[in-house]
């Protein structure tokens, strides 16, 4: 039997033996199982700031964690999330205007920037949100001037007067920069450039204020202080270049000697583009003027009755009055250009020598004379919108009603459509007469 046996168990020996695939199946899952209820799940750790108080506390005292640290950062939790929604409703705001109500956001965040600015002491980053804003300014007028809501004129006249205030504050920045080491002509350059770009747009704002068919006393104010506020961003720019200039001769080389002659450039013909838009304004106007004056004396001379004759008089003294302001004006302008034509082609030859300095002074030079031909063209065209449409009331005689009809015409210049009463329609007891403009200025009676 025993013999049997060993045999048995020495043949098991050399062969070999596999435990079926179902049997090996069973068993795993059975042996899983069993380990799986021997083991304690591990629970998730959850995060607690009551163990963040006790690890604190094993440092600092348990008193002082909870009575000042655990206050402290509650506080700016609470701080953080406010921030987070201010920043939510600032960044809303900024494509608002003056007068909605998300733009009180816009302004509160400006000044924020400013001040972070300011804290940490970036005097350049504080700067350039200066010049930022002023443009932001200038932008807000400009598309509140465009809607033409003569209800709107004092929400104008205020962004104005924030621009203005804005520009005071880069030009007092850019003698910081002057006078400062640290300083680089980089920054005076990059002022250059967005003055340009203010002024510009205050130049369209103008062209809106002088195109607006609801002209009052309001508008002409802040048409005043458009143009103040635009000669200040001329002048800053000037400023910009002079301190490039002076920041590249003390051997700055973050701006090269090429970027100051450009800007001496652009700068020159400017100047020369100024006078020369001014000149050709009062030049169209002039034409315009002369057409309506060539009708009314006609009408005057053929008018009939004691009321007709009284009304077409007293509209034909006044254009006539006009037209010679008009004519001294385009006499002006003429010469004015002739001016900064010449002293602009005087700093074209001192910046062909290099001699920087002296190309700065005649932009000064041109930009006085451009400004002053400016002048004579806004009182010019003032005095010319506002006596055609009051004129035809400015009578005793009994005008029952009076209809203004504007017409248009279009400066070459600035591609401005100037207001001018070329259809006025007077009723009275005698019959209507009109001054057409549909195929130019004609006269019929009815």
């Amino acid at each position: 039997m025993s013999r049997d046996l060993i045999k048995q168990l020495k043949s098991l020996k050399q062969a070999e033996v596999r435990p079926s695939e179902k049997w090996l199946k069973n068993n795993r899952e059975l042996l899983l199982s069993q380990i799986k209820n021997t083991v304690t799940p591990k629970e998730k750790t959850k995060f607690n700031f009551e163990t963040v108080w006790q690890a604190m506390s094993i440092f600092l005292p348990y008193s002082f964690v909870h009575k000042v640290v655990r206050p402290i950062v509650v506080l700016l939790l609470v701080v953080g999330m406010g921030i987070s929604s201010w920043v939510v409703a600032a960044s809303a705001s900024s494509e608002s205007l003056p007068g909605e109500w998300l733009y009180s956001a816009k302004r509160v965040a400006e000044k924020t920037q400013v001040i972070m600015a300011d804290v940490v002491g970036d005097t350049n980053g504080s700067t350039m949100l200066h010049v930022e804003f002023a443009k932001r300014r200038a932008e807000e007028t400009r598309d509140i001037v465009s809607q033409n809501d003569p209800s709107k004129i004092e929400i104008a006249a205020q962004t104005v007067s924030d621009l203005k205030e804005e520009m005071r504050t880069v030009s007092t920045k850019l003698e910081e920069i002057k006078t400062t080491q640290d300083s680089k002509a980089e920054m005076a350059q990059n002022i250059n450039q967005n003055a340009q770009e203010i002024k510009d747009v205050l130049k369209e704002v103008k062209v809106n204020l002088l195109t607006n068919s609801d002209t009052t006393s309001s508008s002409d104010d802040l048409s005043a202080q458009v143009s103040e506020v635009k000669n200040l961003a001329k002048d800053t720019a000037v400023r910009a270049v002079e301190i490039m200039v002076e920041k590249h001769l003390q051997g700055d080389t973050t701006v090269s000697k090429d970027d100051v002659k450009q800007a001496i450039n652009v700068q020159l013909q400017s100047a020369i583009k100024d006078a020369n838009d001014s000149k050709q304004s009062v030049d169209e106007v002039n034409k315009v003027l002369g057409v309506v004056k060539t009708e009314v004396d006609g009408l005057a001379h053929d008018a009939k009755g004691t009321d007709l004759v009284s009304t077409t008089q007293a509209l034909s003294d006044k254009i006539d009055a006009t037209s010679k302001q008009t004519q001294a004006a385009v006499s002006s302008t003429k010469q004015f250009n002739v001016v900064a034509g010449k002293t602009v082609d005087e700093g074209q030859m001192l910046l062909s020598q290099d001699n920087l300095t002296s190309a700065v002074d005649k932009i000064k030079e041109a930009n006085t004379a451009t400004t002053q031909s400016e002048k004579i063209t806004d009182d010019t065209l003032k005095a010319v919108q506002n006596v055609l449409p009051v004129v035809a009331v400015a009578t005793d005689a009994p005008i029952v009603s009076t209809t203004v009809v504007l017409a248009t015409t279009t400066s070459s210049s600035l591609n401005i459509i100037l207001s001018v009463s070329t259809t006025i329609k007077i009723t009275t007891s005698t019959p209507a007469m009109v001054i057409s403009s549909s195929t130019g200025l004609t006269t019929t009676k009815k």
